[in-house]
């Protein structure tokens, strides 16, 4: 089978299925466990490797952070205990980022993770995400922070780490707490990509043809009769799916 269907986080789905684009909850209606599931990509720092478009590697423990938005990563040599935590922001240089068995590419100025591999005819499915929260009060209460004090690079000294000049403020927490208000509304954006080599652009009828010349016809056809969800993941997948065969 030539075509790869990733997973697909079960909040990531339920989000997108049972939040519309305007659709709001708010912070008291989820557990922390929840806040942390829907505003990271992992529970905890993970092991990966960023390719640098500059054909560097980076092989750090990272977490993507669905709200600032940041990659975050382990410091391995830290200069003071509040120093093991770190962000990346040069994102513009990197080409790919592997955090476990997910992969993440560049993306609205921030990553976005590739959720479908069509291998014969070099598309990708990549959805971005973007956590937004809406503080009732001014600020938050308790030991909640904000990733913005957390020391930031733009660079790294290839597999070794993390370069010693490239950083900027201060860091005054080992980890990422967020305590926001029970009253705080929280809603999720979700827009999808369509990934072909490195040019990546919105899913539209426009350019899923493009990218199956061959099935172009049949995509016409389809979006006339069938009228797909084209901010629904798995319609796209199907569509995508069908497209691959029809273009045979």
């Amino acid at each position: 089978m030539n075509a790869k269907i990733l997973s697909i986080p079960a909040f990531l789905l339920a989000l997108a299925s049972l939040m519309p684009a305007s659709a709001q909850i708010t912070m008291g209606e989820l557990s922390k466990q929840q806040r942390d599931s829907i505003i990271f990509a992992f529970p905890a720092c993970t092991s990966g490797t960023m390719y640098m478009q500059d054909g560097s590697i980076a092989k750090e423990k990272f977490n993507y952070n669905y709200y600032e938005p940041q990659l975050l990563f382990i410091n391995r040599e830290p200069t003071a205990p509040e120093d093991t935590l770190r962000r990346f922001d040069n994102l513009a240089a990197v080409s790919v980022v592997e955090i476990g068995d997910r992969t993440f590419v560049p993306v609205l100025g921030g990553l976005g993770e590739i959720i479908f591999n069509d291998k014969a005819n070099n598309v990708s499915l990549v959805i971005s995400k973007k956590v937004n929260i809406e503080e009732k009060k001014t600020g938050a209460y308790g030991t909640g922070g904000s990733t913005s004090s957390i020391r930031s690079v733009s660079s790294f000294t290839g597999a070794s780490g993390v370069s010693s000049s490239g950083y900027t403020g201060q860091s005054n927490f080992t980890s990422v707490n967020y305590d926001f208000d029970s009253n705080a509304e929280l809603s999720v954006d979700i827009r999808l990509f369509l990934l072909k080599g490195t040019k990546i652009t919105p899913v539209s009828k426009k350019n899923l043809a493009k990218m199956y010349p061959k099935a172009e016809d049949f995509i016409k056809k389809y979006f006339d009769e069938q009228k797909p969800d084209i901010e629904n993941p798995q319609d796209v997948i199907n569509l995508m799916n069908l497209a691959r065969t029809n273009a045979q």
